[in-house]
This record gives structure tokens, C-alpha cells and sequence, in this order.
């Protein structure tokens, strides 16, 4: 029975290396695990790196540069089930292994400021790292027409949605503790890099496929869109000196009181096209990705830092992210080609950020991975 098993679900496996498998069969696992390096520094708009900010010290007003560059080393493991034909349950497990930042800042002109110096070490010292658990998605797609790409037939098409919801595990920002400090009397909060916003998100998508097969190869187009929404929650204010002059970090934290964000809701999509380079053996595909928002909403004791915290000159809460990505897959999934005792796909891909006016007010990354996936059958 284990050797009828094992044959038949590498029966069905033959077809789903033919083309993308947003669904699985049912009581079909599949397990998968991602090994992602990015490197990105922060983009404001019209082509410039960093934020801008006008600061006021006495009489002199500085034009003041802000970059932020970032280094992320994530594993993603994600459990997929089929709970049946057309339904796939899908669950998202990110680490982050190191997330580190650099921190620098620059004048516009020729002046200097030993005051401006001391303010930025105290607030923003650097570097400044963290690891831990990241946001978990749990999350279905459901197939609405067509037919599941692993069953095959005379249809070249395939329709899907999918639900997710992503709980926030991920550390947030620490609150601002004036009797928390480090030996050097920096407070935690200013030395603490967050992992996650702290919001629950629940994400409704879109996304289907089409494929043909010509010159003994098939190809096909990968197409998603998704809405987010994101719950209104209270969260902990980043404490910072350039909103406001000659106040102390005491003073700043008492005027903003408790703050409830609401984060605006998020478009993103997705295109890719796939040609197989060898028969059930390779894959090459190429696409675009992107994520866009609206301003968010702050809601404190001051109207000042509200406005603040959405826009500003140099600054804005609205923001788009586009990347293009390259990925080469290869499949050991064929009955009659399979290697070893366990079928799997290999997955090497790269993703690089598209410059302004498609990424703004967001981190350019520069990212590359390693994903390797494996299929199991329970009765």
C-alpha cells in the first residue's frame, strides 16, 4: 500500500511540474523552505536616497540629509495542505535571522554642528540589529474556474482567490522608557530595530494563470493582484528630536501621549512569464512585483506630530515599492525521471528594486534566495 502511495503521488506530481501549482491535490503536503539574503538602503522621492529634514538651532536652519541602509538574513518555512481539488491551506512561517541597520545623516550645505551631532547619537545610534519570529500568514486559495494545473485537460487556463490573514508576532517598537537606558544613557527605545508595524492585516487576492505549449515547450503567465487592510491599533511612537525644537526626549514623549495608527490600505500585484528551458526538468521565469499605499493616519495629543508622521517635506507615509525578479527552477518531480527517494523542487531566484518613479518613500532592495520544496500524501 506505502509503494501505491508513493507511485501515485508521483503520478500527480508529473503534472505539477508542468505548470504553476497554486492549488494541490487533496491530502496532498507540500513543505517549503526559503533562505533569503537583501541589502537595501531607504528611497525618498525624485531619485534621492534618505529623508529630508529642515532643522532649526538657535538662528542657523539646516537642510539635514537621513540614510538608512538595511541587511535582512530571513528563512521562511511554509506548510501548504490540500484540503481538497480546488482548496489549499497554506501556512507562513518567517525567522529573521539578522536584521541590521546603519544609520547616517549629511548636511545640505557648507555649515556644521557639534550640537547636530550630539543629538543624532543620542537618537539615532548606530548600528543597531535584531532577530526573532517574524508575521505569521495563515491563509487559503481556492480554485473559481477553470481547472488545477496538476490535473491537466484541454483548458489553458486557471482562476483562483485566496484569503490571508497575517497575525502580528513579529517584536514591534519598544515604548519609550526614560529609566531604560543602556550604561551610556541612550534609552532602549532609540537603540531597539523593530521586526514588524504591530497590525493585523487580512489580505483578499486574486491571481490565475494561462499556458500553451508550442516547440515541445510549455509556457506560461503568472498574473495577482491583492487588497490589504489593516487593523487600527495603538501602537509605540518613535521618539525623535527633528520634529520639534529644544525639547528633551521626557518632554517629546508626554506631548505625543498615546498614539493610534491607522495604516492605509495596500494594493499589490504581480506579473510573470515562465518558458520550460528542459522538458520537466527546468524552468525560467521572469516578472514584475509591486506594493502600493495610501497616507497613513496617526491620531496623538499634538495635530503637529500627526502631520508629521504622514508628510512632511522630504517624508511621505504614501509610498510604492516595485521590484523586477528572475527565478530558475528545477524540478525532480517526474515518476519516470525522479532521482532519489523523495521528490523536491529546487528554486534559485534574485530580485532587485526599479528606481523612481516606481519605488519611493520605501527601502531599494537588492535580494536573492535559495528555496527548495518537497511533496507529501496523507490517506
Amino acid at each position: 500500500m506505502k509503494s501505491f502511495s508513493v507511485a501515485f503521488l508521483l503520478l500527480i506530481l508529473s503534472n505539477l511540474s508542468a505548470q504553476t501549482h497554486f492549488t494541490i491535490p487533496q491530502n496532498v503536503w507540500r513543505i517549503t523552505y526559503n533562505k533569503e539574503h537583501t541589502v537595501g538602503n531607504w528611497k525618498a522621492k525624485k531619485l534621492s536616497s534618505g529623508m529630508k529634514h529642515v532643522y532649526r538651532i538657535d538662528t542657523t536652519t539646516f537642510s539635514i540629509n537621513q540614510y538608512f541602509k538595511r541587511t535582512i538574513n530571513q528563512d521562511r518555512l511554509k506548510i501548504e495542505y490540500g484540503f481538497t481539488d480546488n482548496s489549499t491551506l497554506i501556512l507562513n512561517i518567517p525567522y529573521i535571522h539578522k536584521l541590521k541597520e546603519n544609520r547616517s545623516w549629511s548636511l545640505t550645505n557648507d555649515s556644521s554642528s557639534a550640537s547636530l551631532d550630539t543629538l543624532f547619537n543620542y537618537y539615532y545610534p548606530t548600528p543597531v540589529s535584531n532577530n526573532g519570529l517574524s508575521d505569521i500568514t495563515m491563509g487559503i486559495n481556492l480554485l473559481i474556474r477553470g481547472v488545477p494545473a496538476w490535473r491537466g485537460g484541454k483548458q489553458k487556463f486557471s482562476l483562483y482567490t485566496g484569503l490571508d490573514i497575517i497575525f502580528p508576532f513579529a517584536e514591534q517598537l519598544k515604548k519609550y522608557n526614560s529609566n531604560s537606558t543602556d550604561k551610556n544613557g541612550i534609552p532602549n527605545q532609540f537603540k531597539h530595530l523593530p521586526l514588524g508595524e504591530g497590525l493585523t492585516e487580512i489580505r483578499l487576492r486574486v491571481f490565475g494563470e494561462l499556458y500553451r505549449k508550442g516547440w515541445g515547450r510549455l509556457f506560461n503567465i503568472n498574473w495577482s493582484v491583492g487588497v490589504s487592510s489593516f487593523q487600527k491599533d495603538i501602537i509605540n511612537p518613535p521618539i525623535s528630536f527633528l520634529w520639534i525644537e529644544n525639547a528633551s526626549a521626557d518632554s517629546i514623549s508626554k506631548t505625543i501621549g498615546t498614539v493610534v495608527r491607522k495604516k492605509s490600505p495596500q494594493i499589490n500585484g504581480m506579473l510573470k512569464a515562465q518558458i520550460e528551458l528542459i522538458p520537466k526538468r527546468v524552468f525560467f521565469s521572469s516578472g514584475i512585483d509591486w506594493i502600493a499605499s495610501g497616507r497613513d493616519k496617526y491620531y496623538s495629543n499634538n495635530e503637529k506630530w500627526n502631520k508629521w508622521m504622514t508628510r512632511r517635506d522630504g517624508y511621505d507615509s504614501q509610498k510604492m515599492q516595485t521590484s523586477q525578479f528572475v527565478k530558475l527552477n528545477l524540478f525532480n518531480l517526474d515518476p519516470f525521471l525522479v532521482i532519489g527517494p523523495v521528490p523536491f523542487e529546487l528554486e534559485i531566484g534574485a530580485r532587485w528594486f526599479i528606481p523612481y518613479p516606481l519605488t519611493y518613500h520605501s527601502y531599494g532592495n537588492l535580494s536573492s534566495w535559495l528555496q527548495i520544496s518537497t511533496y507529501f500524501q496523507a490517506w
